[in-house]
């Protein structure tokens, strides 16, 4: 993966220090692992890591990337609002980009809330990726700057690595909401006693059972 080769590594890895901390096997889960690039770098800093992915053919990719890293992760195809696990098994679970196509938003929270050891965290990194969809004066903004990028050279990651079309993404619960705000409430009334987020375009929000 080029991630891992470039400085979004060092970058990544600090994030991940700055909010997860440092400990040799602390118990963590990657919800949504995608390519497996947070679980890579989660297990290269010492930590326990479960991969949770429910498409075959992501997870299949992350294991193939993970060989080749040489690291050792367990790998569990589960969606993320139904994980076989104990209840507080989990020291950490993180996640990124892998909310906003959820169907089940709420029950993914309770459902971590669940797995979670008394004082474990949640970091979930996000961005309002299908907002616009429903928003006319976002979508206007994003229109702007996409056609200013293509007209300086750059490739329209919109439309090139969009996972599913507008039409579907339009209806998914999280593609109506403000984020990081709706997550804050969202774990408040899972019962977690502590949020801390960075409302920037991709945020960053840390929550503690």
């Amino acid at each position: 993966m080029a991630d891992l080769t470039c400085r979004k590594k060092e970058a990544w890895e600090s994030l991940l220090i700055k909010y997860v901390g440092r400990g040799e096997n602390l118990q963590v889960l990657d919800v949504g692992t995608g390519d497996g690039f947070l679980a890579i770098l989660l297990a290269g800093l010492d930590y326990s890591v479960t991969a949770i992915e429910p498409h075959p053919d992501r997870l299949e990719q992350a294991r193939k990337n993970v060989e080749a890293s040489g690291k050792n992760i367990r790998f569990l195809r589960a969606e993320a609002h139904a994980i076989d696990l104990p209840n507080e098994s989990v020291d950490v679970i993180v996640s990124r980009n892998a909310m906003g196509l959820s169907l089940h938003p709420k029950e993914v929270y309770q459902e971590w809330f669940r797995l979670l050891k008394p004082a474990g965290k949640v970091l979930v990194f996000d961005s309002n990726w299908y907002l616009r969809l429903n928003n006319p004066e976002l979508k206007r903004q994003c229109d702007k700057y996409r056609h200013l990028a293509i007209k300086k050279g750059y490739q329209d990651k919109i439309i090139s690595k969009q996972p599913v079309s507008d039409a579907i993404a339009r209806k998914m619960p999280l593609s109506l909401e403000r984020r990081p705000l709706w997550d804050h409430g969202a774990f408040r009334r899972c019962g977690f006693q502590q949020i801390l987020y960075h409302p920037t375009p991709m945020f960053a929000i840390c929550a503690i059972k």
